[in-house]
Formats: C-alpha cells, structure tokens, sequence
C-alpha cells in the first residue's frame, strides 16, 4: 500500500460530517517581522485564523534559510484549533513525521481524525494509514478501509489504491473482487501503472458479466465536491495589505 502523503490531493468532494463554524484564533503569540506581510500579521495578532495559517505555511514551507519549524507548528495549531481542516491536516503531519516537535503518532492521529471529519482528503488517506500501519498497536484494517473509502471517493488515488488491495484481500472488509476492479481502474485513470497492472490481474479473475458491470461502474465513476473550505484556505479577495480582515467571530456549532 501507499503511505501518508503531505501535497495536495486534487480532491473533490463533499465533507461527510458537517463542519463547525471557524472561529478566532487566539494566542498567536510574537511573529517575526519577516513573516509575511504586515497586512497579514495584523489580521493573524487580530485573530483571523486564515492569515494565521499562511503564516504557519510560509515559516514551514519558505526558502530553506528563514524556515522555523517550531514556530509552524505553532501557527499551525492557533489555526487548527480555530477550526481550520487544512491547518488539522498540516500539525496532524508535523506530528506524524516529527517536524519542529517530537514524532507523536497519536497526536497525529487526533489532528487528522479532526481534519478529515471535515472533509479534508488528504488528512483521510493519512489517517488510514496510521489505522492500517497499526498506530493503535495492532492494523485495524476495518477503520483503514472506511477512511481510504472516503478519500477514495473524494478522487485522492493512492486511497483508490489503497481501498482496492484491501477489498482484493479481504482486509477490513469482504472480499469484494469487483469493488476491488474499480478502484485499481480510477487509480489507473489517474495515471497509476501499477494499479493498471493490478487491475488486469483482477479482471482474469471475474466472471465476464461481473468484468463488464466493474468496467461499466469504472467508466461512470466521477468525484464527488468537495466542501468549501475542507482541503484550502482562501485569503481575502483583495489580499491581506489592501483589506486586513478582522477577526472571525465564533457561531453556534451547526452539527449534524
């Protein structure tokens, strides 16, 4: 199987848990005054969490030389606790590969368990992971096939691959050849051989109407939308110097 990933995903498709209204971050804390703009210090120091998250990105991800790891993950989590899934998804992986903090795998589970309730692809596939590779001691393969199902669904293909092996051996779930055509054919629509490969071999395996029903269903599969907000963060459409954004005020949580 495919392990954790931390680039965009490409997904498409709509949260499956309704996501609680994004509130303030709070406690930012001192930013360097190399840090982003001045517009988008201000709004971070005045709570709006987006600008707290693109702080934390530019000190995890800029030039080699100004990057600040322990800061990132500090940024990053004033952002996830205000409620921001990519932010959940970022600390989630710092946590899990050990980056400006000590590798903490259940950590990394909670922040990509809160991610992905929120509709954020990457942090599902990632999540899986950790159920399959046994972060809890032992695989539990039924809650990896679920998260990789969901991500799959959302167009993440690594989780396409993922779900296929899975459903081809059995593991989390019944033995499903046909499912496990499927997803190894969306995957190798996406460009992976491998599951191209994998695809064939299942294929000599079923029977001919179950071949053409799998390839039918393969052909018709779509993506499905995603959630506004679940997998980015948008800035301000005039950008953070020329309309600083004042905090984002808390709501009443709309769960489902």
């Amino acid at each position: 199987m495919t392990g954790s990933t931390t680039q965009p995903a490409a997904p498409e498709a709509k949260a499956q848990v309704s996501a609680e209204p994004v509130q303030a971050a709070t406690n930012v804390g001192d930013l360097p005054p190399t840090l982003g703009t001045a517009g988008m210090r201000k709004a971070a120091l005045d709570g709006d969490a987006r600008a707290v998250y693109e702080l934390a990105s530019r000190a995890a991800d800029g030039p080699a030389a100004s990057r600040d790891p322990k800061l990132a993950l500090r940024l990053f989590e004033r952002a996830a606790v205000a409620g921001l899934a990519p932010a959940q998804f970022r600390l989630g992986n710092m946590f899990e590969k050990g980056i400006g903090t000590a590798r903490d795998l259940s950590l990394a589970r909670v922040w990509y368990t809160r991610a992905a309730e929120r509709g954020n692809a990457k942090a599902m596939h990632n999540l899986a992971v950790l159920h399959a590779e046994g972060v809890s001691g032992k695989p539990d393969y039924a809650t990896a096939t679920e998260w990789f199902r969901r991500a799959a669904e959302f167009g993440v293909r690594d989780s396409q691959y993922n779900l296929a092996v899975l459903l081809g051996r059995g593991l989390g779930a019944p033995t499903d050849l046909a499912q496990s055509y499927l997803w190894f054919a969306v995957a190798a629509g996406q460009g992976d051989e491998d599951a191209g490969r994998k695809r064939d071999e299942v294929g000599q395996r079923l029977s001919p109407s179950d071949l053409a029903a799998a390839k039918a269903e393969a052909a018709a599969w779509r993506p499905r939308t995603a959630a506004s907000g679940a997998n980015d963060v948008t800035p301000p459409a005039k950008g953070w110097d020329e309309a600083p954004t004042a905090a984002v005020k808390p709501a009443k949580p709309a769960r489902s």
